[in-house]
């Protein structure tokens, strides 16, 4: 529970009102990962006995002593709203800066960030020592930083034919033939979740556009407000590019059908990133959809340094042990997230939070040439270099300073040699350039990014998800282990590097940190899992 806060303009007074979401831990941790990976390995005795949320709360989660002591002493510092989130996991509560001092013994300062003027608090946050045990991390003590959206919007591009093949906007529909899924059953059979900060009103219209103007049906789409009730769920104009993008291009890969679609909503006007905590959270609570798309991140420093990692990491053990497979863009800023979003800073290395997370499957980003008739014709490492102020747009892949190298990375013949969880897993199309259509506000737009790429192998995966009876589990490990033995299930990519001016990482045969194994070939993979215990 470290501070952010740097050169305090002002302390922020006692009356200020603040919003806090308190981290309780899970009971054993450790053997709750372990059951993760003991249900998704074949030959286990408890291989696919899928942990339900039912048994998380009677063997995992925090006792109702243990919550009902937290909750009390919130409300002696002055706390209201205190809200319960179901599986026991997130306390959020409304208070004020004096409450959070009371509380947690750190004042809330005001600064200068740039254009912007900001709060974090100006020590770590405590709590009396009878709650140590209990309370992980206290969220919501800053604004400094805020998740992002990794998508790159332009106008549609000019076709540009190259040798190996053209590069040009693809309509969502067109994902399934370049990756070869269209012998696959679609996703109608699996409910999908994806994340939104704010509503997704307006992305649910321009949805229903979508299957209309393609021939499919219409879509079952719920709505999730994961956060305060009287939170702001309204449609951010800004980020609703990105919602369109991740839905119809979820539908179009997944063959045009889903059993349900879950938007989860996080609170426009919660503070710091508590409300995406809030929505993994409840999309893990609900146990509905089985796979679920984040094109969101930010720095996995700032990330580890607010508590975020540590509350949401076991939020997404949780998912990984239930069965679930949340799908997280890399990011868009090459090997440079931390430094400004993207603006190189020579052998400085960073990466997005929370694609690090060794319980997601962190999707990279290509630039895809197509034949004449449609179909792959190549890829590259998605990089489009320096945008007018100075920003780099490209893959992000690198290793993580946060989160350990998991057992299914350990093997990894890459240079250098990964000291903690390496991104990305795979990748699919990012660029810009040869982007998806889709319908924004009723007009087409082409959108590019890690934020395509993510919801492309959601779609992809919810098809195989589907043709098994949802009985697919988390398939980190299986990647690393199919693609190492059998190297034609991918498209390899092998060119291209995400950093500048000779720094950042290049693609190589084999797993490489701009790409990782590259992209699947789905008719491939189809065959692979039907004959061996790939995630299953």
């Amino acid at each position: 529970m470290r501070t952010l806060a740097a050169a305090p303009e002002a302390q922020m007074t006692a009356g200020e009102a603040a919003h806090v979401v308190v981290s309780l831990r899970v009971r054993n941790l450790s053997r709750l990962k372990a059951l993760g990976q003991a249900v998704n390995e074949r030959g286990n005795s408890r291989y696919h006995h899928f942990l339900t949320p039912k048994q998380f709360l009677a063997d995992y989660a925090p006792t109702e002593a243990q919550v009902q002591k937290v909750v009390a002493y919130m409300r002696k510092s002055g706390f209201v709203n205190i809200r319960v989130s179901s599986n026991r996991l997130l306390v959020s509560a409304d208070g004020t800066a004096g409450t959070v001092k009371t509380a947690f013994n750190t004042p809330l300062v005001h600064f200068r960030k740039g254009e912007r003027t900001v709060f974090a608090n100006s020590a770590p946050a405590e709590v009396p020592e009878e709650l140590g045990g209990s309370v992980l991390s206290v969220l919501g003590l800053q604004n400094v930083t805020r998740a992002h959206t990794m998508a790159v919007r332009g106008p549609r591009t000019q076709a540009k034919t190259m040798a190996t093949g053209t590069e040009t906007g693809h309509y969502p529909t067109e994902w399934p033939a370049i990756y070869g899924a269209n012998s696959l059953p679609t996703a109608s059979n699996t409910a999908v979740g994806i994340i939104t900060i704010g509503g997704a009103d307006q992305a649910t219209q321009d949805l229903n556009q979508f299957t209309q103007a393609n021939n499919l049906p219409t879509v079952n789409v719920s709505a999730v407000q994961a956060g305060d009730p009287s939170g702001n769920y309204s449609d951010d104009q800004e980020g609703q590019g990105e919602w369109d993008l991740d839905s119809q291009d979820v539908v179009g890969a997944a063959g045009g059908a889903v059993s349900q679609l879950l938007f989860y909503e996080a609170d426009l006007n919660a503070s710091g990133n508590t409300g995406l905590t809030q929505a993994f959270n409840q999309a893990v609570t609900d146990n509905t959809a089985k796979v679920i798309n984040v094109s969101l991140g930010w720095c996995e420093t700032d990330a580890q340094a607010d508590g975020s990692v540590a509350a949401e990491d076991q939020i997404f053990a949780t998912a990984v042990a239930q069965g679930q497979t949340f799908s997280v863009s890399s990011g868009d800023e090459g090997a440079y997230e931390c430094n400004n979003r993207g603006y190189p800073d020579g052998s400085t290395y960073s990466i997005s939070w929370p694609a690090s997370s060794p319980n997601v499957i962190s999707v990279g980003g290509t630039t895809l040439y197509t034949t004449s008739g449609g179909g792959w014709g190549s890829e590259t490492v998605w990089n489009e270099g320096l945008d007018g102020n100075g920003k780099l747009w490209a893959s992000t892949g690198g290793i993580s300073q946060v989160e350990s190298l998991p057992s299914w990375q350990s093997s990894l013949a890459v240079s250098p040699k990964p000291t903690g969880r390496a991104v990305p897993d795979i990748s699919f199309d990012a660029a810009q350039g040869s982007g998806a259509l889709v319908y924004n506000y009723g007009q087409i737009q082409q959108i590019g990014g890690t934020s395509l790429s993510s919801p492309i192998f959601v779609g992809l995966w919810a098809r195989l998800e589907s043709a098994h009876s949802n009985s697919l589990g988390f398939p980190a490990s299986s990647i690393y282990s199919a693609v190492k033995s059998t190297p034609s299930l991918v498209h390899d990519v092998t060119s291209g590097n995400n950093g500048y001016q000779g720094y950042g990482y290049k693609a190589a045969k084999g797993w490489d940190y701009p790409t990782g194994w590259g992209s699947f070939i789905m008719s491939n993979l189809a065959s692979y899992v039907n004959s061996h215990s790939f995630a299953r």
